[in-house]
């Protein structure tokens, strides 16, 4: 059985058809590109922002892989401070120390003045002369009966010094008072007196009253300013 030349001549094709159409004649771009290899390295994921106080927790060591870590010793406890009791009697003796240095400081201040106020005293004493003396207290006495002679008792009494004495007692204010109304009833008010100067430190006045006339003595300190002189002691009123 001769075959035909025709079908000789023709190129067996394939079973399947391909989807891509034939290549175009002539050399082709990629006919000589070597063969591709795949890469082994890929870019890291990106990183994931988590909201502030949250945090990716750590993932578990794997079962494998290596020996477990070994637990990390917990620190030491901070020994105990020894603290030194004060003994109970240490506040009490400060307190004493404080109160008697104040005692002391004052104490010492106020005879300090004491002392600084009789020299200036005793020195400006000293530089008065007799006649400047008789001259203030003449004015005292003056005044003293004239507050009397007036019934003007309060004033009177102003004029005796603080330790001052009359008829031989020291009497207060109340107790003058009485003495000298008491005076008024028996012998009547002061019409008339007459002062004397027996020296810068000693007078007598001689006193009228309705039904009686009499001297009354008066004597002043010695170791006094003038202007701050007062009566320390009378025999009557």
């Amino acid at each position: 059985m001769q075959s035909d030349p025709q079908q000789q001549n023709q190129p067996e094709q394939s079973p399947l058809a391909s989807p891509w159409p034939p290549a175009a004649p002539g050399p082709q771009p990629w006919s000589g590109a070597p063969n591709m290899v795949p890469p082994t390295w890929f870019p890291p994921p990106p990183s994931m922002a988590f909201p502030a106080g949250m945090s990716m927790a750590p993932f578990p060591p794997p079962p494998y892989g290596g020996p477990a870590p070994l637990p990390r010793p917990l620190p030491a406890p901070p020994a105990p401070r020894l603290t030194r009791q004060q003994p109970w009697w240490l506040p009490l003796a400060i307190t004493f120390f404080i109160v008697a240095s104040l005692v002391s400081c004052g104490l010492a201040a106020f005879l300090a003045f004491q002392q600084a106020s009789q020299n200036l005293t005793q020195g400006l004493a000293q530089n008065v002369s007799p006649a400047t003396l008789e001259t203030a207290h003449r004015t005292v006495v003056q005044d003293y009966y004239t507050a009397i002679q007036q019934q003007q008792y309060q004033l009177a009494y102003i004029e005796l010094a603080s330790n001052a004495t009359v008829k031989g007692q020291h009497l207060d204010l109340d107790g003058y008072l009485q003495l000298a109304r008491a005076q008024d009833q028996r012998f009547g008010t002061v019409s008339e007196f007459s002062v004397n100067e027996l020296d810068p430190y000693h007078f007598t006045v001689t006193v009228w009253r309705d039904l009686a006339i009499y001297d009354v003595h008066l004597t002043f300190a010695t170791q006094t300013l003038p202007t701050l002189d007062r009566i320390t002691s009378a025999d009557g009123i």
